[in-house]
């Protein structure tokens, strides 16, 4: 296992202790929650926003995503992040493709749960692990160096809020469709659009987090590096 794996996973633990506050980082954990609670982050949730304000994109205008790559301040931390990021979307895109395949009459309802199922399943847990993680570590962090994008990280708080109900709706669809696959056959297809819309909505608002959280996070690691934010 290579160590910025290591870091990732012994953040996830570091989560789970409420006594345990962020290294390197001024904002306790009460004040950081105080501060969500604070701010206005509803007015650009998922729901409506087509990116973050302007306001918050300062430094991704200094930094723009396609120089990226070649910057030295791209270290390991920030990159492993990254690939968390592409298996989600990796993930998406054949959950999506399964999605159309339903649609298409090309499986029927039994086949999409038992492929379906325990891949969302999978994507999932990893997303609730990774966004503790960020949440109860990376963000502090981020946001103790960058005071001025404070309202940057409610946001994508917020986000996660959203997804994990995106996430609920989808069960609870899935869960009327196992429950329907013995029933006539035009309730079997109700079954299986509203759950392949309720991933639709998922997907949707799961990309665009991911497209916006890392507009915000890089532009701040390139700028500061990751051993002066304590990261390393």
């Amino acid at each position: 296992m290579q160590k910025h794996q290591i870091i990732y996973e012994l953040a996830s633990l570091r989560v789970m202790l409420i006594y345990l506050q962020p290294r390197n980082c001024p904002i306790t954990k009460i004040e950081w929650r105080l501060l969500m609670q604070s701010t206005e982050a509803n007015r650009f949730s998922l729901n409506y926003r087509n990116g973050l304000p302007q306001d918050l994109l300062q430094l991704c205008a200094k930094y723009p995503r396609e120089s990226w790559d070649k910057h030295p301040n791209l270290g390991e931390r920030v990159q492993f992040w990254l690939s968390r990021h592409d298996m989600f979307r990796e993930m998406i895109v054949m959950l999506e493709d399964c999605c159309q395949k339903l649609s298409n009459n090309l499986i029927d309802a039994e086949e999409f749960s038992q492929w379906f199922i325990p891949r969302l399943s999978f994507l999932l847990n990893h997303l609730d692990l990774h966004h503790k993680v960020e949440e109860f570590h990376l963000f502090p962090i981020f946001a103790a160096a960058e005071t001025k994008l404070i309202d940057g990280f409610s946001i994508l708080e917020t986000d996660h809020q959203s997804i994990h109900l995106f996430a609920d709706n989808l069960k609870t669809e899935l869960q009327a469709l196992f429950e329907l696959k013995n029933k006539p056959r035009d309730e079997v297809k109700r079954a299986g659009e509203n759950s392949t819309m309720k991933f639709a909505t998922l997907s949707k608002g799961l990309v665009s987090h991911l497209n916006d959280e890392e507009d915000l996070i890089v532009p701040i690691v390139l700028y500061h590096s990751e051993e002066s934010l304590g990261l390393i």
